[in-house]
Order: C-alpha cells, then structure tokens, then sequence
C-alpha cells in the first residue's frame, strides 16, 4: 500500500483499541471517543476512526471504583515522571538469528521463497474490479453462508471471581463461533467445543489454567482473577430468510421476528444468581450440560520474541505516558490503571504484541441438555460440518492449496499482491459475509448481518467492494505506530500485530465483537473486531474491520520492518512460519499431550482428523 493511500486510510478509519475503556466491560461513547488521548501517538484520530468494539455493556454493571487522589507520579495535569525501564533480559530462543531486515536479503533468516518486498508489490488500477481469472472461482449463494454463519455462532458472556474481595463481575456479552470440536468416544453423546472470538471479548477470562500452565504460555492474569462461569445464549427463532434489509432496520427487523437473546445457559450457579441478583435483560440458566471455560489458545505472544525486541524501547514509553494520562485524567485517579502502571515500573515485563482473537473450550454432555441447549449445539455441530465438506468439495478455490489446508486460506489477500504472474490467489473481496449478535442499550443482544439492501441498489455503493484493493493497514509499515491495549487480564500488550482489513457495509454494533467472517466463496477469513467509532446501532452502511486469521508470507516493508508469517490455527508448519511460537492447533498438543481421554486415538479434532 503505497503511502498516501495509508496515511489517508490511517486518518479516516484507524483502529482505536478497546484499552481505553476499564477491563473491556465499558461501551465506548462516541462523544468520548471525540476526546480520549491517543493511544497511538504517532498520528490523530477523530470520530469516524473505527473502534474496537467491547462487548456489550451489562445492564447491570458498577462503575468502576473511585481510585485515590494521588498518582504514582504525583501529578493531576502531567503523566508521572519515571526513568524508563531497561529492556528485559530473555533467554536466546531455539531459533535462527535475524537478519538484518534493512539489507534486503534473507538468506538466514527467512525463507527466501517466502519473503515479499511490500515495495514491489503488483499495482492495481481499478481496487473494486476482480482480476479476469476470478471466473475459475465458485460464489455461494449468500442464503447458504448467512444460515452457516447463524448456525456456528453464539451469544456469549463470562463471569469472573475477583481475587481481591471475592466478588462476582461479569462482561457484557460478545459473539463467539464453533472453530472446532472433539467427540468423546467414551460418551458419543458428549463434545469438547472450540469457540473463537475476540480476545478483548476474554477479557475478563482469566487463570483459567493452572499456574504452570498460565506461566508458560503468557496467559497469565497477575491480579489473581479466576474466570469460572461461561454463558452461551442464541436467538429465540431461527431467521427464515437472510435476504438483505434497509439500513436502521435491521434492530426493528431481529426484534419484531423474534432474533433475540431470551436467555443463556451457564455451568455456574454463582453467574445464574448474579443474574437474577442485578435483574439482567437476559439471564443465566444453570444447565449441568456445560463445564468450566478453559482458554486454549489467545494470540498474544504467540510470535519469538526476538523479533520484537527493536520495538520494546517505544511501546514501553507509550505506555507510560498513556497510563499516566489514565491516572490523570480523572480527580480521583484509577486504581486500575496504577496497578498495571506499577507493574510496568517494577517487574519491567516484556510487552508482547497480540490480534484481537482467542479460543476456549468448553465441553457439552448433551445427555445432559434441555431441548433448547442441545438444538444449539447440534446446530452449531452440523454448522461446522456443511463448511468443511463444501470446502472439500469444492475444487478450485482462491487463495487455498487444499494440499496445504482443507479448511482455510493458505495464502492472505496482502502476500497475494507479491505473488505475481499466480491466477490463483485475489487480492480483493467484491462481497463479505458476517452476522452476530450486537446489543442496543435497554435491549437483549440480536442476530445481525451486514450488507443492508442500500449496499445492492445504490448507485455507487453497488459498484463497491467489500474490501477493495488496499483498504487495510500494518502498525509497522512505515513506523512503529503500535498502539497500547491494557484492557485485557490487567495487563499491556501492544497491538495489532500484522495487517488488519478495513471493510465496507459492516459496521455491526458492539456485542459483534468476535463474529466469524466469510467471503463470497465460501472461507472462512478472519473474525470481526473494529466498527466505525461514530456509527449508531442498526446502522451497516459504515465501516468495521476484521483479523485476518493468518499470514503467509514474511513482508518486508519499505523502511526495514518485516511483518513475519503467521498462522492463528496452525502455525506448526515451521518452515513458513519459524518465527510463530504457537498456535491453537499446536497449543493443544500443550495442553493434552495424551488426548482428550488420556490416549493416542483422543489426539484429533474435526479439523485435525490425522492427529495434533
């Protein structure tokens, strides 16, 4: 992306993070978002900067605790006066060393059939035109990937266990989807279900491993918190068409047919009695159906930290000067925020960088279900499994070696534009499908799609596309623009890593977050995380965003920066992807080293038939 395309694309529609808000449980005010101190300190951003969105603001929420008058810094006008920590010490990883990204070469460091020089890339004239070999290619019916995507995805919620005075607190709720599951062999009637959705959608999903675990992989929530109940909730009826609707009409459409939330089921009584305690909209039924939430995978430091120790310098000082602005801002300060600003000063943690998605399971014992419960789930079941076999038995399909995957992309729509002289990879999107479940206030969270009727039968926006050529943007492709998230497990991570798409006719209202995205020909692409921060509920004409959930070339960008391959679900091919520390598919082999019922034929998933 050339840059006056990307400055132009940065101040119209660039990300601002869920760290703004406390713990990810406050919805963002438009208002506010006119006036909130930036987060990325490289550039402006105004109100028509896409948000990410939390999840939607619980009805019966507290606002957060008045903190002391005093700030670590001493200062209500400016941000504390501390030296900057040293960098942090890490022990060499087994891993080969980097070379110097500002030569051009890589011929130690990457694999010279996988690295693209972002400045070569094909020039595209017309950004909302496929290219003439798009005709090998397949389009699927928009009725069929709505009822997929509907099927797949749930409302969902979790309640958390403060270590501190051992109170209940819950998020308000985001949309999740079947990624994957496993059948007991042991119990045919039981699942272990994989729900993706966005990490700041988890935020309050904490320590659900053991300490060991929790350490090892950086999930870790040093406040002591303990996730312990999930709520998985879905529409009353089932839609009976997903034809298109007029844009602001969508909330009165879900509503008068019946879209909405009427309830959750849960496996904790305490979430069940902390529902009816604080008169939720929509509330919480024990089912003994469900287990405790486990996370399995989260996609922050899932990359060798080696190649993100140049960065360490500029994102500890940005979060600095914005904590200090947190405690600030307000007269009696936040206590929040000085615990992760102490925590910063005094441990010096590595800050890694993360995309805004995660995974968690959790098992089903339909034997065990009601009616409603065990319809959902064998609906999200049968979802999953009419994705997997359309993709087999499709033969041709853009931008995927079924060789390579049987059930994603294998090469992203940004390493497209490098791979030239290939009429099997696009590098735009006429049309984007997605649907989950946003929240107005005062009301249940309804099932929503994207595209309104005006995207088809206006003049100008029916020549659109979804996602033209170009419409994404990297932190690091002209300089460290990374932006400092601190609403997730009481901790900072820098963010995003890699590209982030920027999408037209999507801008669904927070309680969206974490929706599955898919394309015209039927993939699954990434998973929705950003809205247009001035959009108003029912309103789908604007712009969102989602994370892409993979990379498969090493990109080497015109100042040195190099944006390295990644994989979310499978990372462990590691010739692409030898900077990838891990990934779902290679965290289950961490977590259950002897299956899911302690033997070597509970080593597979419906995505990993052959074993992980």
């Amino acid at each position: 992306m050339n840059k006056k395309l990307s400055t132009k694309l940065l101040s119209l529609i660039s990300l601002f993070p869920i760290s703004t808000t406390l713990i990810a449980c406050e919805q963002i005010k438009k208002d506010d978002i006119k006036n909130k101190p930036q987060e990325d300190n490289s550039k402006e951003k105004n109100e028509d900067s896409p948000v990410t969105p939390p999840p939607s603001k619980p009805e019966d929420s507290t606002p957060p605790k008045k903190p002391e008058e005093t700030t670590p810094g001493g200062s209500h006008s400016t941000p504390p006066k501390t030296p900057l920590p040293k960098k942090p010490e890490l022990k060499p990883e087994p891993e080969p060393n980097q070379t110097n990204p500002s030569n051009n070469q890589a011929k130690n460091d990457l694999n010279e059939e996988l690295i693209l020089n972002s400045s070569n890339f094909r020039k595209i004239n017309d950004k909302n035109k496929y290219p003439d070999y798009v005709n090998r290619f397949k389009k699927i019916d928009s009725q069929i990937l709505y009822k997929e995507i509907y099927d797949r995805s749930f409302s969902i919620k979790f309640a958390t266990l403060k270590n501190e005075d051992k109170t209940l607190i819950s998020n308000g709720s985001g949309t999740g989807w079947l990624l994957d599951y496993y059948k007991y062999k042991s119990n045919p009637n039981k699942y272990k279900l994989f729900i993706a959705t966005n990490l700041h959608v988890l935020s309050l999903f904490s320590n659900s491993l053991d300490d060991n675990l929790n350490k090892e992989l950086n999930y870790f929530d040093p406040s002591g918190d303990k996730v312990i109940g999930v709520a998985l909730g879905k529409a009353k009826s089932k839609p009976q068409s997903f034809e298109p609707i007029s844009n602001n009409e969508t909330n009165n459409f879900s509503l008068s047919n019946n879209l909405k939330v009427q309830n959750y089921y849960t496996n904790s009584d305490e979430f069940e009695k902390y529902d009816k305690d604080n008169v939720s909209i929509v509330k919480a039924i024990k089912s003994p159906a469900i287990s405790t939430p486990k996370i399995v995978f989260s996609a922050i430091d899932f990359m060798h930290q080696d190649i993100f120790l140049k960065y360490q310098d500029d994102i500890r000082k940005n979060a600095i000067s914005y904590l200090g602005y947190k405690i600030n801002e307000s007269s009696t300060g936040d206590e929040y925020y000085k615990n992760i600003y102490k925590n910063l000063i005094n441990e010096n943690p590595y800050i890694p960088m993360m995309v805004d998605f995660g995974v968690f399971e959790v098992d089903i014992d339909l034997d065990k279900a009601n009616e409603e419960l065990k319809k959902w789930i064998i609906e999200a079941i049968e979802g999953l499994n009419s994705y997997l076999k359309r993709i087999a038995d499709t033969e041709i399909l853009p931008n995927q070696n079924k060789e390579i995957s049987s059930y994603m992309l294998t090469t992203d729509y940004i390493s497209a534009l490098g791979v030239k002289n290939n009429q099997d990879n696009l590098y735009n999107l006429e049309n984007i499908y997605i649907a989950g479940y946003p929240v107005d206030s005062h009301q249940p969270p309804l099932f929503v799609k994207n595209n309104p009727l005006e995207r088809y039968i206006d003049e100008t926006r029916k020549h659109q596309f979804a996602f033209p050529q170009g419409n994404y943007e990297n932190k690091i492709e002209f300089a460290n623009n990374l932006d400092i998230q601190t609403g997730i497990w009481n901790r900072i991570f820098a963010h995003w890593y890699g590209y982030h798409y920027n999408i037209n006719f999507s801008s669904l209202y927070y309680g969206a977050s974490g929706s599955l995205v898919y394309n015209e020909f039927g993939q699954m692409i990434g998973i929705y995380d950003a809205v247009r921060a001035s959009v108003s509920a029912g309103d789908l004409l604007s712009y969102g965003g989602f994370a892409p959930l993979m990379q498969s070339h090493n990109i080497l960008h015109p100042l040195g920066n190099i944006t390295y391959a990644y994989n979310l679900i499978d990372g462990s091919n590691k010739k692409n992807f030898k900077h990838q520390k891990n990934s779902y598919k290679e965290n289950l082999n961490t977590l259950y080293p002897n299956g899911f019922e302690d033997n070597k034929d509970s080593k597979n998933t419906t995505l990993f038939k052959e074993g992980f």
